[in-house]
């Protein structure tokens, strides 16, 4: 037992830097006896609420992209989107005809166009061209009245947008998947949009810096690739929780560690029972020098 209490002692020594140690004066008849932990401050354990956020910054990226082409040969008429619109399976993204039809509406006047499509609608018609699921149009291959053959590219559409980025200051709580932050265009910032954290990686040799990938949950206009988007990433909220000071907490082998006061029951000369501990703690005793220049204003 006394071991264990030595070796606490000493790494709480080593954690922190104490006075310098002065002449210990005799005790005076009736004073308590005093013990090695009575020269250090008690704290009290608080109760509040704590929320952590973390500024981010990255660059979006298309993912899960795929192609829409020609489906036979024919004549783009009319190209419906835009670069970076977001689309669904309802969206037309162009209207194009057969090459017969193109030949037939060419041959026409402008004024007699109308009547020509009626009158050869059975045989003759606009073929929509849609994407397969909602997305982001990422290129556009084609532009109105050109000639395509079957086959040829004609549009790429992401089913996912991805900002691949960093948190800009130390974050020291742990990260998770599913975490949510919301970002706005570093150019626009009516342009918001609520992300998804899907994975992360610390960077190596960097202070508590993570490379993040945030995916985008609310695909609309205006995401558009390739830009920087700034944002603030929700870490955690916590209410009614215990809070110590960072700098009372003892670190070691791992782990951390805070001297409580503990509630005892049943006592041998060699054991205790522990039924339990209040919120009050032993803080280090901090060095005078850090107290003078102002790093601790706490007078232990």
């Amino acid at each position: 037992m006394k071991r264990s209490l030595l070796n606490a002692a000493a790494l709480l020594l080593l954690a922190c830097p104490c006075r310098a140690a002065g002449p210990v004066s005799a005790p005076k008849p009736g004073d308590v006896k005093t013990t090695f932990w009575d020269g250090f401050p008690q704290r009290s354990i608080k109760t509040g609420d704590i929320a952590v956020y973390t500024p981010v910054t990255g660059i979006t990226t298309a993912q899960e992209t795929y192609d829409i082409f020609a489906p036979f040969d024919g004549r783009i008429e009319e190209l419906q989107t835009e670069v970076f619109n977001f689309v669904t399976p309802e969206t037309v993204l162009t209207r194009m005809v057969s090459t017969e039809m193109a030949a037939l509406l060419d041959s026409t006047s402008e004024d007699s166009r109308k009547q020509t499509e009626r009158r050869w609608q059975d045989v003759y018609s606009y073929t929509e061209i849609k994407p397969e699921t909602q997305g982001i149009v990422t290129n556009i291959y084609i532009e109105p009245r050109t000639r395509v053959n079957r086959g040829d590219r004609l549009f790429t559409v992401a089913k996912k947008v991805v900002i691949i980025g960093k948190n800009t200051e130390p974050l020291y709580s742990a990260l998770a998947a599913g975490m949510t932050a919301n970002v706005a265009h570093a150019r626009d910032p009516d342009a918001k949009f609520e992300t998804r954290l899907v994975n992360f990686l610390r960077v190596k040799g960097s202070d508590r810096i993570n490379r993040l990938w945030l995916e985008v949950l609310d695909l609309k206009d205006g995401i558009k690739i390739g830009e920087q988007f700034n944002g603030v990433l929700l870490v955690g909220k916590s209410s009614n929780a215990m809070l110590a000071p960072r700098r009372d907490i003892i670190e070691a082998g791992g782990r951390r560690f805070l001297i409580t006061e503990i509630r005892t029951g049943l006592e041998t000369a060699d054991e205790l029972e522990i039924i339990g501990h209040s919120s009050l703690y032993l803080g280090p005793i901090r060095a005078a020098t850090e107290i003078k220049n102002g790093k601790d204003k706490e007078t232990p």
